[in-house]
């Protein structure tokens, strides 16, 4: 198992993870730095606790709304907050939306990797919002649409690659945030 970035093909995702993503970078970031500050300047040496907080869910946020999938020219990358799972073409039955409207790529052949129902897509899992603009289902119908256009050219079948999730800005955050702890143990001796 690799750790990789996923890049190329086209890009399904939700308008509002665009958003949301570079907020979750600020707000998290900016409410780091006032416990910081505190403890650095000797106010309260507990606070850059506050400051490892905020950054560890920052990166946690980051990945959540850095979820996608990715339509390739011969395979299907789901970017999971976590894991990241490519699909060839031809070992996709469907994308489908279940009964509580996340998007789910249904494998021909499930793997152990897989859920009963398939892979999930965090990055299209049902929400209130979702039932009013119905992106999981206008993205299950695209994907499906390029896994028909598609189906002819790639090999029925084929290997599930499963990698680890790679995302510079949100694994910087997470080095931040142990470093941040270990200030803190520092500053409580």
């Amino acid at each position: 198992m690799g750790y990789r970035w996923a890049t190329g093909g086209r890009v399904l995702r939700r308008r509002s993870f665009r958003v949301l993503s570079v907020l979750a970078v600020l707000l998290f970031t900016g409410g780091a730095v006032f416990p910081a500050w505190a403890a650095l300047s000797g106010e309260d040496s507990g606070a850059m606790f506050g400051a490892a907080m905020c950054l560890g869910l920052g990166s946690l946020a980051l990945r959540v709304t850095r979820s996608r999938v990715h339509l390739t020219g011969t395979s299907l990358l789901v970017v999971n907050p976590v894991m990241m799972y490519e699909l060839p073409y031809g070992a996709v039955k469907k994308a489908e939306v279940n009964s509580g409207g996340s998007l789910v790529i249904v494998p021909r052949n499930p793997g152990p990797g897989t859920d009963e129902e398939g892979y999930l897509v965090v990055g299209f899992a049902g929400s209130l919002l979702d039932r009013v603009f119905r992106t999981s289902p206008k993205a299950a119908a695209e994907i499906n649409k390029v896994r028909r256009s598609r189906r002819k050219t790639a090999a029925r079948g084929g290997e599930t690659i499963r990698s680890l999730t790679a995302d510079p800005v949100a694994d910087l955050l997470l080095v931040a945030a142990a470093a941040c702890a270990v200030v803190a143990v520092f500053l409580r001796w």
